[in-house]
């Protein structure tokens, strides 16, 4: 038996990129919701010709090759205080926003539908990519990015391409080339939360204020880059600190299951850049230290050093070594919380969430000496 979760129906296995149905040529895979709301692909097995394209290409099990053995590390300031303002760290994402839409190219990144889905979307505009800013922490809908990024690299349109490091594996495994434009992008990742748990939420939110929720915002800065907190923004104008979500997402209460066998969370470096926080910069640099956002930057080949050449005049930077930007950072895959079984089971038997990311999402003391201790 194989590794894929098509050989083995192991959800481990299975990271929901959905290249899979993609490539099927007679079209009988679809990526169905299971009851955790996470996407997995479901064949019809009267249609499937077993020509096996969709394991032989399955991001999970094959990784696209990270040559990375001269990737170069940086500590990251954007100078313009009002990018850094904005960004959840330094402001590196928004530079490569506007090195691409600057040479007229499209921008893919995860952001808010209007029913408060997370989504991958694109953009042509610096006004439009604003809605990618910030960090969304749900696991995003690709939302047919893959094809689409696909056709602008064939019309030869530049492309920036960001995500988590499996959906960017997702998208080079499913291009099977490489293109000139194109330039990937993904995070440091902890985990993938639940749509379904994130839609329940909000909902329950709603209705407990009668308002609509316009906007989560994980990583507020009003109290500054440490001690950044999550806000919902409700259509009234008005907002709510509320923690409830993101401390369940941190206690590993509500992710993705291939999220606790994650491939990548030793070996970030799929894309052509690495963006994550400089956790720990106040021990290793610092002079690039002030508690507004500090970025880790990884630049992993000739495409990425080459277009690093036309944006780091716009930051302060310094370079730092692999060992210092993940020894605070999350670089290894997360322990699954003993209590996520109960708490996906009670949540669909009664059809409330609220009360128990409550009940299930609180710390355990090893999580919490692990958070006095610092370590990610």
């Amino acid at each position: 038996m194989g590794n894929s979760f098509l050989e083995n129906g192991n959800k481990s296995n299975c990271n929901g990129c959905g290249i899979c149905a993609l490539v099927c040529p007679k079209k009988c895979i679809k990526m169905v919701e299971d009851e955790e709301g996470f996407l997995y692909p479901k064949i019809d097995k009267e249609k499937c010709i077993k020509c096996n394209k969709c394991k032989k290409i399955c991001s999970n099990t094959n990784l696209s090759e990270i040559n990375n053995k001269d990737t170069k590390v940086y500590a990251v300031i954007n100078k313009d205080d009002n990018i850094r303002r904005k960004s959840s760290s330094g402001g590196v994402f928004w530079e490569l926003v506007k090195y691409v839409i600057e040479r007229e190219g499209i921008v893919f990144g995860a952001c808010y539908n209007e029913r408060m889905e997370v989504i991958h979307d694109s953009a042509i505009t610096l006004e439009e990519c604003s809605k990618f800013r910030g960090s969304k922490y749900v696991r995003s809908n690709i939302n047919g990015s893959y094809e689409k990024v696909e056709k602008y690299l064939k019309q030869d349109k530049y492309v920036l391409f960001t995500g988590t490091p499996c959906q960017v594996n997702g998208l080079l495994n499913f291009l099977q080339k490489d293109y000139k434009k194109l330039i990937t992008c993904n995070i440091i990742c902890h985990a993938n939360p639940s749509p379904k748990v994130f839609k329940n939420y909000i909902k329950e939110k709603e209705n407990e204020k009668n308002k609509k929720i316009v906007n989560v915002e994980f990583r507020s800065k009003e109290n500054g880059w440490r001690k950044q907190i999550p806000i919902l923004y409700y259509q009234d104008g008005t907002k709510e600190e509320e923690n409830i979500f993101h401390k369940a997402f941190s206690t590993e209460l509500i992710n993705r299951p291939s999220c606790y066998k994650c491939k990548f969370a030793n070996n970030p470096m799929v894309g052509d850049f690495t963006i994550g926080d400089f956790w720990g910069v106040e021990e290793f640099l610092k002079s690039m230290d002030d508690n507004k956002g500090t970025s880790i930057l990884f630049v992993n080949n000739d495409k990425g050093k080459e277009t690093f050449k036309d944006i780091k005049d716009n930051f302060k930077y310094e370079e730092i070594t692999v060992q210092q930007a993940l020894a605070k950072n999350h670089n290894k895959p997360i322990s699954i919380n003993k209590r996520r079984t109960k708490f996906f089971k009670e949540m669909n038997k009664t059809g409330v969430t609220i009360k128990y990311l409550e009940k299930y999402g609180k710390k355990t003391v090893l999580q919490r000496i692990k958070k006095k201790l610092k370590i990610r």
